[in-house]
């Protein structure tokens, strides 16, 4: 309505001074025509990019005078020169009336559009080049995309980051964990260590499942609940030495103690070692978000409850001869297995931080930390081929304590709207976690008393660190 009104006062301002001699234009937004520019126009010639016709409006060629065109004498040009303008000889680029950029020659500021120097090429680098150059580089890509794979940008470049639901595929590894215990030995005292926690790593990639809720509580603030899991790390090792059989185990300290081992765990045919992790993850925060407002950055910070699990299980066992050469009495036998328990509950602190890239597209990381009581426990439990002559089934050992942990997570993260209701999203997971117990450090290397005679002590060894990274993969769902 404005702009109607506008061009309407223009020609009645042009009405009134008519009568001066002055020329005015009273016309509509686009309009060029000879009724409203005069005789002394200066037509819109469109440009033609036919090959017949040349790169130049109308067909001209430089050096062509066009008709009907007025020479200006203040663009320095011979009237008979040609056509005015960057086209001619003595045009805006110089005396081959052609574009630097397209002659090799130095490119204009990505960022101001002048020449680098100009600028004092604070945004550029020595070559001239600017990371607002890539960035136009590849929203020119996406603009040749199918238009149903393109980012959805509705709304701009600064939407406010939100999702109601969300599911991933987490996939996970260990990187740090349990110290080096080595269990069997070929030999007598020998320090060949044949078996150990180092040959069961449990650093293979295993996938688990994650998903987030977020509900609104008041502007730019909502609980989140948040759960991932599943993860299940498992291996098994195994060492074979055929008979007379001289695999000897740490329970004796490689034959050592007694001298020559114990009857059910050394002078064995066989020894092996698994290993087996599980890890679940739950938080309930509190989450405020902001955004600054000039639309690159936006973020939010949060604090809330964090509980993690993490239970492990490793087993030793040994596998020998029949039980000092009696016949019809089984195969000597020694298994040891112990598992840990780490329920860790404490309140985590944290933010997150995204850039705004392009409509539809924001690249973020987020990272929270916080304090836990860890309340570990292992639980022992040793079944050999001697002990129901000594009129025990098995030996059980238990221990529990309680100690702080700490837990820090950091995700860079990526996210590509593909419509209003869907944004398909990726990460990249770092989570510490320090003084858990891990099985693998609490084998008791001590011979029970019904071995040897001598006290043997449960132990609890809960000051480990544990390291995991990996991705996820997921869907964020709004409606």
């Amino acid at each position: 309505m404005s702009l109607r009104k506008g061009w309407k006062l223009t020609l009645m301002a042009g009405m009134t001074l008519a009568g001066t001699g002055s020329q005015v234009l009273a016309q509509k937004p686009g309009a060029l025509g000879p009724d409203v520019l005069g005789a002394s126009r200066v037509n819109a010639v469109p440009v033609n990019y036919n090959t017949d016709q040349g790169a130049f409006p109308g067909g001209a060629s430089p050096g062509t005078a066009m008709p009907g065109v007025p020479m200006d004498p203040s663009l320095g040009m011979d009237p008979s020169a040609g056509y005015p303008g960057p086209y001619g000889p003595a045009g805006a680029y110089g005396p081959e009336g052609m574009d630097p950029a397209m002659m090799g020659g130095p490119q204009p500021c990505p960022e101001c559009g002048g020449p680098c120097n100009g600028c004092g090429g604070s945004h550029c680098d020595v070559f001239g080049r600017s990371a607002l150059g890539l960035a136009s580089h590849i929203r020119g890509c996406l603009s040749s995309v199918p238009f149903s794979l393109r980012p959805y940008g509705e709304g701009g470049i600064a939407t406010q980051r939100w999702f109601d639901v969300s599911f991933d595929v987490i996939g996970l590894q260990r990187t740090t964990g349990a110290d080096t215990f080595n269990t069997s030995s070929i030999g007598i005292n020998t320090g060949n260590f044949v078996l150990g926690t180092n040959s069961v790593p449990i650093n293979d990639l295993n996938a688990g499942f994650q998903t987030q809720l977020n509900i609104a509580v008041g502007p730019g603030s909502n609980l989140e609940v948040l759960y991932f899991g599943l993860d299940d790390w498992e291996q098994t090792a195994t060492v074979n030495r055929p008979a007379p059989g001289d695999l000897y185990s740490f329970i004796s300290n490689f034959g050592l103690v007694p001298p020559g081992g114990f009857d059910d765990s050394d002078r064995s045919l066989q020894h092996s070692l698994s290993y087996q992790s599980e890890l679940h993850n739950g938080e309930l925060s509190f989450r405020r978000r902001w955004a600054e407002p000039y639309g690159f950055f936006q973020g939010s910070f949060l604090t809330g409850v964090r509980y993690l699990d993490l239970d492990e299980r490793s087993t030793f066992r040994a596998v020998g001869l029949n039980n000092n050469g009696a016949s019809n009495n089984g195969a000597r036998f020694f298994d040891y297995t112990v598992n840990t328990t780490n329920s860790l509950v404490g309140w985590q602190v944290g933010g997150d931080l995204w850039y705004n890239w392009i409509p539809g597209v924001k690249l973020g990381c987020e990272l929270k930390t916080g304090i836990y009581n860890n309340r570990a426990q292992q639980h022992s439990r040793i079944f050999a081929n001697s002990l129901p002559g000594l009129g025990v089934p098995e030996i059980n050992e238990s221990l529990l304590g309680n100690t702080h942990a700490y837990v820090t997570q950091l995700s860079p993260q990526v996210v590509y709207r593909i419509s209003y209701s869907v944004a398909l999203r990726a990460s990249y997971q770092v989570i510490w976690v320090d003084n858990v117990a891990l099985a693998a450090n609490n084998f008791n290397s001590t011979p029970p008393a019904l071995f040897f005679g001598n006290g043997r002590v449960p132990t609890l060894s809960n000051k480990s660190d544990i390291v995991y990274n990996g991705f996820t993969v997921g869907a964020e769902l709004t409606w």
